[in-house]
């Protein structure tokens, strides 16, 4: 077998795979094929389509190695809470990879990864990020992740628990990969009042994004489209404005990041601001947490060191699974 696909194993049985030719074969008989490299553990269709479409148009977008930037280093710096100069040599799952923007970072600090998302966004990664003997990629489903359970120093998903069917089983899944004694970093969508009352109270995106999902799949990025290149002048526009700047996102479903990122240009701006649009206004599930709540399922299961703070998307936290217990 390929020296790399020697840690995958078959999902919820934990089964050791056999490579023959273009698959991988089960104890069972199932087979499970591997398409341009890439060992696939889901069907070619599901709810992340979305996801997947638009992380192969926008491969390099938000890639600290394509902005010139530290954008995507700087936020894993924060989740990890100090430990990412901790990663040389260190068993690394990240559960849904997109293309690869903390992928290269994890890779950069040595880290022996896993790396796996729902979706075809395996195939931008696979680009950015040419799998090696360090860095092993799969497609696979959250809920039947397909690596040996407990066997990870550090497990790892930003900007994916909110987006999956039941984010409190999808927590306690990934809980399961963390080895005694690892640690689990995640983040999730708070719970603001502003993304559940309609608007202009609340925030518009809730009313674009039904309008979008109620589309065929092949005409939402061009409905996506048409609405940024319609609302991103305006904002544009209106940049320097504190004022304007909290009130247009009660009209505007657009993301706007003029004072948050520093990036180069107006087209670096607008390109993110339809890659990270589309990707609010298509996603198929979009729940919203607490800080509490999310503690007291990390708590719930066990874990300890837990710490939650405000931040970036909502709710991140980092805690760790005991050695014990």
């Amino acid at each position: 077998m390929t020296a790399a696909f020697s840690v995958l194993r078959q999902p919820i049985t934990g089964h050791v795979l056999r490579e023959e030719g273009e698959a991988l074969i089960a104890p069972d008989g199932t087979s499970y094929p591997i398409k341009n490299g890439i060992p696939r553990f889901v069907d070619a269709e599901n709810y992340a389509d979305d996801f997947g479409w638009q992380w192969n148009k926008f491969r390099q977008t938000q890639l600290d190695s394509y902005t010139g930037l530290s954008i995507s280093r700087d936020r894993l710096t924060r989740h990890l809470c100090g430990h990412l100069d901790k990663l040389q040599g260190k068993r690394v799952l990240e559960a849904g990879s997109g293309a690869g923007r903390f992928s290269e970072i994890l890779i950069e600090a040595g880290a022996q990864l896993c790396s796996f998302d729902l979706s075809n966004a395996v195939e931008a990664n696979a680009k950015n990020n040419p799998p090696s003997d360090r860095f092993v990629l799969a497609q696979g489903d959250i809920m039947k992740i397909p690596f040996e359970r407990a066997s990870f120093d550090y497990v790892i998903c930003i900007g994916v628990v909110q987006h999956t069917p039941d984010p409190e089983a999808t927590i306690k899944s990934l809980y399961e990969m963390v080895k005694p004694g690892g640690y689990l970093v995640i983040d999730h969508y708070i719970a603001n009042w502003r993304w559940i009352v309609p608007p202009p109270i609340g925030y518009a995106v809730r009313v674009y994004r039904k309008y979008v999902l109620a589309l065929p799949r092949a005409k939402r990025f061009d409905a996506v489209k048409k609405i940024v290149d319609f609302w991103f002048p305006i904002h544009w526009k209106f940049k320097d404005s504190r004022i304007m700047r909290s009130i247009l996102p009660r009209f505007s479903p657009t993301a706007f990041y003029y004072h948050m990122l520093n990036l180069r240009n107006q087209q670096e701006y607008y390109d993110w601001a339809l890659l990270d649009t589309h990707d609010a206004l298509t996603d198929y599930y979009k729940h919203l947490r607490t800080g509490p709540q999310i503690e007291q399922t990390l708590r719930g299961m066990g874990a300890e060191e837990v710490a939650i703070t405000l931040a970036g998307n909502g709710v991140e936290a980092f805690c760790r699974k005991p050695i014990s217990g």
